[in-house]
């Protein structure tokens, strides 16, 4: 047998073990396509999706991959995706083992689309969004505690450790974004629990217009603007969508605040420049496009670093 047949069968076993499942007609695949660009979509972890046949019934499987060591804290992220699921902000998560890197979940299949760029301009959805993600915050805090600039220490001391390819200009990127943490450190934060990733897709909308969010890898325990900072960068390109966005999360425009969700999106595509950086120089997955992901996060942070206004919005965050 393969090794993908292997796993296909071991799954089938766990699923089976489920209760009211049983073995019998059930039936293993995968789920999704796994990009790195342009969306990073099933990159952390395998999906697979087990059916039972006469019935249609299904559930969705995350195996998390080898890979994942290098950049996702999974235990933190399992406890996230638990919490979010008693919440009812997540998909409802009915296995979870941390050692053999598994989270077995309810299928948000039928009825159920991902987050687009175009679904994240209605008002309704941000709200949803916005609300979800104010939900697991007000739980206690999460055991992973680094927020978005200490990961850009690591995963930078990480890429040139391994002599990754990174842009010629790195050095500079990061030393704007330390510039910009010492300005940030310089405030009072209580730090709360935040989801992490503000990809769109990992946003789930159902018919009905309800919202569930997925994909806890990054949660941490940090500033909740860092939170906002991370969706706002990835929704909305443009600065008049993210400031109307920024009013429906806050019920008023903060100046100071909404400038420092932006320096956090602005962080956040470093952050994950270096992630996919790391990945190309390390991942066996070599048909991955793990660079032209980086490249484009690193493109977009250039360029709000390069932006006339970066330093003006430094100087506004309190």
């Amino acid at each position: 047998m393969t090794e993908t047949a292997v796993e296909a069968t071991a799954l089938r076993d766990r699923v089976a073990s489920l209760p009211g499942w049983g073995d019998g007609d059930i039936g293993i695949e995968p789920a999704i396509p796994i990009l790195a660009s342009p969306s990073w979509r099933g990159v952390d972890g395998f999906p697979w999706r087990a059916t039972r046949k006469s019935t249609g019934e299904s559930v969705f499987i995350k195996v998390m991959d080898r890979d994942a060591a290098l950049y996702v804290d999974i235990p933190c992220a399992f406890e996230a995706a638990q919490r979010a699921s008693d919440l009812g902000i997540g998909p409802k998560v009915m296995s979870a083992d941390v050692e053999a890197g598994i989270l077995v979940m309810e299928d948000l299949n039928q009825g159920w689309r991902v987050g687009t760029l175009e679904r994240v301009l209605e008002p309704a959805i941000v709200d949803a969004v916005i609300a979800a993600r104010r939900l697991f915050q007000a739980g206690k805090p999460l055991p992973k505690q680094k927020g978005v600039f200490d990961e850009i220490e690591h995963f930078y001391a990480a890429t040139t450790a391994t002599n990754a390819q990174l842009p010629t200009d790195v050095d500079w990127l990061v030393d704007e974004l330390r510039f910009a943490a010492s300005a940030l450190q310089r405030l009072h934060v209580t730090p709360v629990p935040i989801h992490g990733d503000g990809n769109v897709s990992n946003i789930l909308i159902s018919d009905a217009g309800e919202v569930r969010l997925i994909d806890w890898d990054r949660a941490t325990t940090a500033d909740p603007l860092e939170d906002l900072g991370s969706f706002l960068v990835e929704a909305f390109a443009q600065e008049p969508e993210a400031r109307d966005a920024y009013i429906r999360y806050a019920g008023t425009f903060d100046e100071a605040a909404f400038n420092r969700a932006r320096i956090y999106g602005v962080a956040d595509d470093l952050r994950w420049g270096l992630i996919g950086a790391l990945l190309a120089a390390k991942s066996a997955r070599n048909t991955l496009e793990f660079y032209k992901f980086a490249s484009w996060r690193f493109l977009r942070c250039r360029m709000a670093v390069r932006e006339p206004r970066f330093g003006e919005v430094l100087r506004r965050i309190a």
